[in-house]
């Protein structure tokens, strides 16, 4: 079972092979590509005594090198380059220093959810996450060339692997199988992103000869995304800008998978790091609040905001115990629509609006948060005003403390999130 869920999966079979393992296990989880390992150690082994080593330092991580021609090839390649893309997944967010570089010739970039932060999200060449939008997409087909690096490329982010990308695509990755996995590249390159895109970097320098117009394009494809999706939003665009001006730049932005992130947690709220934002890659609910009280352990001097809904909350409610006996610097936001939200606008979009088992029972979250020690905020108003008062109080609040959204008081998005998005279909049209 937990090698079917994590990267690898070791388990310890005596005493004197304890440490050896877990310096293995650390190894295998921080070498490229990267991910969770689990370590079983049976109790027998746990009740024994070993001598404390010497020498218990951390392993040796050699990122895989890219060949230099490899690199030289792909250079050329771009350097004929008029409009460039560069597209980032979590596989670059420590490349932050080559991709600011290569921005400043006049790459325009793309992110994955995961490759958010990389570059500022409010950078002029930076289109975030917003890859698959229509006027995103509609600039694709002006640029000449993209370079993917560090990215799946996942199908709820392409259109379900129908987004029309740029020609050539190239590809660099850590990870040799990653090669064509989702889209064909013209040309692939293994190795550490970083060391990849620094050396590109240092090759192009000097060489890129710029559409003047590219920038201008870049600019006018992000503002339109931004306003497409702010108008989906129908009262909640108060909320989000309140949000945004209470958070500033120095945050840690950690959602759970609900309607409301999928409709502007990822993409809208601006993120400055590439490690500020946390979400639950694998589309299971109910992870938000334990990431949050572990983002919020891992940098107590920073103030963590968790975006959740009320469905999600409820699978970890204990969790909130944990963060008041921690006194942990978090503001909870719960969007609570008092259902199962996603599968209710799939079922009137796709089942002529047949609800089943989509009503949940909610319980009163203010008398949750009294009985566990968090301060609580209700809000039941989507005017920005209002929004604004309510985040001010919370940033002033000590410890933990909890928002609800009352979704039925505030009304309706615009545009309703039945799933994530995928290209029409002829019965997709029909329905």
């Amino acid at each position: 079972m937990l090698r079917a869920v994590s990267k690898a999966a070791f388990r310890v079979s005596s005493p004197e092979t304890v440490l050896a393992t877990l310096k293995e296990a650390v190894r295998c989880a921080l070498t490229a590509p990267s991910g969770p390992v689990s370590v079983e150690i049976p109790i027998d082994v746990q009740e024994a005594e070993i001598a404390w080593p010497a020498d218990f330092e951390m392993p040796h991580i050699t990122p895989p090198v890219p060949s230099e021609n490899d690199l030289d090839f792909l250079a050329q390649e771009l350097s004929k380059a008029r409009r460039p893309m560069l597209w980032l997944g979590g596989g670059a967010r420590h490349a932050g220093d080559a991709v600011r570089r290569l921005a400043a010739m006049g790459f325009g970039i793309v992110t994955s959810t995961q490759g958010r932060g990389i570059l500022p999200e409010d950078h002029a060449s930076n289109l975030g996450a917003f890859n698959s939008t229509d006027s995103v997409e509609s600039l694709y087909k002006t640029c000449d060339s993209m370079l993917v690096v560090g990215s799946k490329l996942r199908g709820n982010e392409t259109l379900k692997y129908s987004l029309d990308l740029p020609s050539p695509l190239y590809q660099i990755d850590a990870d040799p199988k990653a090669e064509s996995r989702s889209f064909a590249a013209e040309f692939f390159v293994c190795g550490d992103s970083l060391l990849a895109l620094e050396g590109l970097s240092k090759r192009l320098r000097g060489r890129m000869n710029i559409d003047p117009a590219f920038p201008r394009d870049l600019d006018a494809a992000r503002k339109h995304a931004v306003t497409q999706l702010r108008h989906g939003l129908g009262p909640y665009t108060g909320i989000v800008d309140a949000l945004q001006k209470a958070a500033g730049r120095d945050f840690i932005w950690v959602r759970d998978v609900t309607v409301s992130n999928s409709m502007w947690g990822n993409r809208l709220l601006q993120i400055f790091g590439p490690r500020d934002g946390v979400h639950a890659l694998g589309g299971g609910i109910g992870q938000g609040l334990p990431m949050a009280i572990g983002a919020a352990l891992a940098a107590e001097d920073r103030r963590v905001f968790c975006l959740v809904g009320d469905g999600g909350l409820m699978l970890n409610l204990g969790e909130l115990a944990t963060a008041a006996q921690e006194r942990v610097n978090l503001v909870l936001i719960v969007m609570n629509d008092r259902g199962y939200g996603v599968i209710k606008n799939i079922q009137q979009k796709k089942y002529g609006g047949r609800h089943y088992y989509v009503d949940l029972v909610t319980p009163d979250f203010s008398q949750i948060a009294a009985a566990m020690g968090w301060r609580y905020h209700r809000l039941a108003d989507g005017d920005a005003a209002a929004a604004e008062r309510i985040m001010e109080r919370a940033m002033s609040d000590p410890g933990p403390v909890m928002i609800e959204a009352d979704m039925n008081e505030i009304g309706n998005f615009t545009t309703k999130f039945a799933g994530p998005p995928e290209r029409p279909t002829a019965r997709m049209e029909a329905l």
